[in-house]
């Protein structure tokens, strides 16, 4: 289970992050920030790294900017992937904030938090740790061609798999289907679009209710994976 640091002193935000990030399957460790920036009080080298860290700001507390200055000077901190999640007057300093890679505002729901970490852990690592991609209990792995949905596997076609793994790595963008076609089968594929909806039509009875609706429908365009 992966790690994620949670830095807040607000006690009510910190209990949405440890409650949503545990949702998501990690393991939530909340870490002061006052004096040592590791658990333990030991700012040496880390044994592990973690997969994720959280800065947050509540109503009344100091601007993040400093904390966040602290974490990407620390040799084993400075390229974790990192959020910040800040209570609304805390929006006139983010632009400061130029070392995260995404802002969560409260109140959030557990699907924003969702796709801000996967945001941010796609921007640094490119897929998520052990080359396995996560979208709620969806699982790809994309070293060993092996999808599962809440721990059980799920079979699928290579091009099946192939057209999955395209879209769930570039969530939140429409791709006609000439498009898919080039980036999946590959330039010198002659079938017609007609191979597109077919494979969609089969990724998503094998996704499920839970989550074949990820993959939209856009009108005249072609699809798009929302997380």
């Amino acid at each position: 289970m992966a790690d994620a640091w949670i830095y807040a002193e607000d006690s009510g935000l910190a209990g949405e992050l440890t409650q949503g990030l545990a949702e998501l399957g990690f393991s939530p460790r909340r870490v002061s920030a006052n004096g040592s920036l590791l658990p333990g009080g030991d700012d040496g080298a880390l044994a592990r790294r973690p997969a994720l860290v959280i800065v947050g700001a509540g109503a009344g507390e100091p601007a993040p900017g400093p904390l966040v200055a602290r974490l990407r000077d620390h040799e084993d901190l400075c390229e974790v992937p990192l959020v910040a999640a800040l209570d609304p007057e805390h929006l006139a300093s983010a632009a400061s904030l130029g070392d995260v890679q995404e802002l969560l505002v409260r109140p959030f729901a557990s699907g924003e938090l969702e796709a801000r970490v996967a945001r941010a852990r796609r921007q640094v690592n490119g897929v998520e740790d052990g080359e396995v991609v996560r979208v709620g209990s969806l699982e790809l792995n994309v070293a060993t061609y092996q999808v599962a949905i809440a721990g059980k596997p799920v079979s699928f076609t290579y091009m099946e798999y192939e057209l999955l793994k395209f879209l769930v790595t570039h969530p939140g963008r429409a791709f006609s289907r000439e498009s898919l076609l080039s980036a999946v089968w590959g330039y010198d594929y002659y079938g017609g679009a007609r191979t597109v909806d077919v494979h969609v039509r089969r990724v998503r009875a094998k996704l499920g209710l839970e989550h074949a609706a990820r993959i939209k429908t856009v009108r005249s365009v072609g699809y798009r994976f929302e997380l």
